[in-house]
């Protein structure tokens, strides 16, 4: 899960990194705080995963050496 309950917060975890963000009253705010973070919500099978901002720019090669 991507979005972990540690009672009484709700707190985004990065699926690759293990990132996480500051705890948030609510599962909605939660959700804002990983948008405004640049973070990226994706299907894997039957579940949804979360990728932070900084996996996504590896992701895609830009913190590579070329």
């Amino acid at each position: 899960m991507s979005i972990e309950r540690h009672w009484p917060y709700f707190v985004p975890v990065c699926d690759c990194c293990e990132k996480q963000l500051p705890g948030e009253e609510s599962f909605r705010n939660a959700v804002r705080a990983k948008l405004d973070a640049g973070w990226e919500s994706r299907r894997d099978g039957d579940d949804w995963e979360d990728i932070c901002a900084d996996c996504l720019f590896e992701e895609k090669g830009y913190g590579r050496d070329q």
